[in-house]
């Protein structure tokens, strides 16, 4: 009896760790490092100095997206990020410019005091945000991390006069 019980809310754990991954049809996939710097205008390393809160009236409208969604498409508010860029690999950023927080887990989320790989399209408009692609990712000091980075860095250096 103890032993099902276990197993049940083992389950129950497992499913619960998933509850808040992004689910999309089809499903997204994440590109190699290499793949997302040749596709990006802007590759850079940078430095989250502060992530702003979203503000009473943009979480209140977050709120009844959400809860009165039709199915249509939206784009709900998100918290704007400022940054030191360490090192630019590609591209130009421009000045004051701010990132793009997303605000669901189908998006690039960043955390204030990490350092990120980021790969971005370059903003529209003069005073638009930058909007991280899909491929962007946490430069921690883990091998993997290392490796990504270097990645990167021999694709851009290494450029495939085959591709576009």
């Amino acid at each position: 009896m103890k032993r099902a019980a276990l197993a049940v809310a083992g389950v129950l754990v497992a499913m619960a760790g998933n509850a808040g991954a992004c689910a999309t049809n089809p499903p997204m996939t994440t590109p190699a490092p290499a793949d997302a710097a040749r596709a990006a205008d802007i590759v850079a390393v940078i430095h989250v100095d502060h992530v702003a809160r979203l503000t009473a009236r943009e979480r209140a409208e977050t709120d009844r997206m959400f809860a009165t969604a039709d199915g249509g498409f939206f784009v709900p508010p998100a918290p704007s990020v400022r940054f030191t860029v360490n090192r630019l690999l590609k591209g130009e950023v421009p000045v004051d410019a701010l990132v793009r927080n997303g605000p669901t887990s189908c998006e690039v989320v960043l955390q204030q005091g990490g350092d990120y790989v980021l790969f971005a399209m370059k903003p529209q408009a003069r005073g638009d945000r930058i909007v991280p692609m899909n491929g962007t990712f946490r430069l921690d000091k883990t091998p993997n991390a290392a490796t990504q980075l270097a990645a990167v860095e021999s694709s851009l250096t290494h450029l495939d006069p085959n591709q576009p």
